[in-house]
C-alpha cells in the first residue's frame, strides 16, 4: 500500500513519577477522531504502564527488554517497521519512555533516512514533577538530558508548589534549554494545540542567552563568529564529536552563514547531526548554542576550527 502522508510522532519523556501516563491518556482523549498507536517502554517483563493506558488508540506496542534508548533500538526499529506496514496507517504515534530514557537517542532514530520517509517527529515533550524536580535534578543526569532534548517542558503538579518555587524551576529549565517552551499543568492536562505549534528555531541573541553552570555541571554556551562555515566540514566535525563525546555534549542548535551567504540551520538529535538551508531566516553572524556537561569555550573553538572559512567580504569602494 502506498503511503500518502507521514505518521506524526510525539515522544513523551520525564523522570520517574512525573506523570507521563496521565498526560498520555489526556492527549489520547483529545485525538478521538484520529487513528492512534502507542509504544510503551518499561523495564522488566511486565509493563505496568501499558495496563494504565486508556483513551482512543488502536494498538499498544510494548518494549520491555530494557531502556528504549540503548539496548533495544533494534526492537524499536522493528516495531516502527510493523507500524509502517499496517494496512490502515495511523495518524499519530505516541511513544511513552522509561523514566531514565535519553530522549535524544530515541529521536535520533527518526532522523534516519528510511524512518524519516514514513514518520514525522513533531514534538519531544518532557515532564517534570514540580514537587521534586529541584531535589533530584543535581543527582540524576537523566533529568537534565530529558530537558535538554525537549521541545516542550511540562511542569506537572504545578499548583502544589509556591510561586517562588515555580520561578526557580523555570529558571533551571531555561538555563539548560533556552529553546524549549514551558507550560504548566496541575493534573496531567495538556492542550493538544501545543503539539501543533512550531518548534523554536530562532537565532538566540547574546543578551537572551548566558553561559550557565550550577552544581549539576551542565553548561549552556553561545558560540558566535562573523566567519563563514564550510557546511560539509562542519557536519563531519559535529558528527564525529557527538559520536565520541555524546556523554558530554547533549545538544547543539543554531544558525551559521555559508561562504555563499546562505543561512543554514544546525541541530543535533542524540548522536545525529542535521544541517539544512533556511531560506526564510536572516542573521548577521553565526550563532551556535552548545548544551552539555562541563563544556569549555576553548574546546568548542577547537572543535569548530577546521570548519571555519575566514570572512572575506569585499569592501565596497
Amino acid at each position: 500500500m502506498e503511503q500518502t502522508k507521514k505518521i506524526k510522532v510525539y515522544i513523551l519523556t520525564g523522570f520517574l513519577g512525573s506523570g507521563k501516563t496521565t498526560v498520555l491518556n489526556n492527549l489520547l482523549s483529545q485525538f478521538v477522531t484520529e487513528k492512534n498507536v502507542v509504544i510503551e517502554n518499561e523495564f522488566g517483563k511486565i509493563n505496568i504502564d501499558a495496563t494504565l493506558v486508556n483513551g482512543t488508540f488502536d494498538s499498544v506496542y510494548e518494549l520491555t527488554n530494557g531502556c528504549i534508548c540503548c539496548s533495544i533500538n533494534n526492537q524499536l526499529l522493528e516495531v516502527l517497521t510493523r507500524i509502517h506496514t499496517l494496512k490502515n496507517q495511523p495518524d499519530n504515534l505516541f511513544i511513552e519512555t522509561t523514566g531514565i530514557t535519553d530522549a535524544g537517542e530515541i529521536a535520533a532514530n527518526f532522523v534516519s533516512f528510511f524512518v524519516a520517509e514514513a514518520f514525522d517527529l513533531k514534538k519531544i515533550i518532557t515532564l517534570v514533577d514540580a514537587e521534586n524536580i529541584l531535589f533530584y535534578k543535581d543527582n540524576n543526569p537523566e533529568v537534565q538530558k530529558q530537558i535538554v532534548a525537549a521541545d516542550v517542558v511540562v511542569i506537572n503538579k504545578s499548583e502544589r508548589v509556591a510561586t517562588e518555587v515555580l520561578t526557580q524551576i523555570k529558571e533551571f529549565i531555561s538555563s539548560i534549554n533556552p529553546y524549549s517552551s514551558i507550560v504548566l499543568s496541575n493534573d496531567g492536562s495538556l492542550d493538544r494545540t501545543i503539539l501543533a505549534t512550531e518548534n523554536s528555531q530562532k537565532a538566540v541573541a547574546p543578551n537572551t542567552l548566558y553561559k550557565s553552570e550550577s552544581v549539576h555541571k551542565i553548561k549552556t554556551i553561545l558560540y558566535e563568529t562573523d566567519d563563514f562555515f564550510d557546511v560539509l566540514k562542519l557536519k563531519y566535525e559535529l558528527f564525529k564529536n557527538m559520536y565520541l563525546y555524546y556523554h558530554q555534549i547533549y545538544r547543539i542548535k543554531g544558525y551559521v552563514l555559508t561562504p555563499d551567504n546562505e543561512v543554514a540551520l544546525v541541530q543535533t538529535t542524540g548522536k545525529s547531526v542535521v544541517i539544512e538551508l533556511s531560506k526564510n531566516q536572516t542573521i548577521s553572524k553565526s550563532q551556535l548554542v552548545f548544551i552539555g556537561k562541563e563544556l569549555e569555550l576553548k574546546t568548542i573553538e577547537r572543535l569548530l576550527k577546521s570548519a571555519i572559512v575566514k570572512n572575506k567580504k569585499l569592501q565596497l569602494l
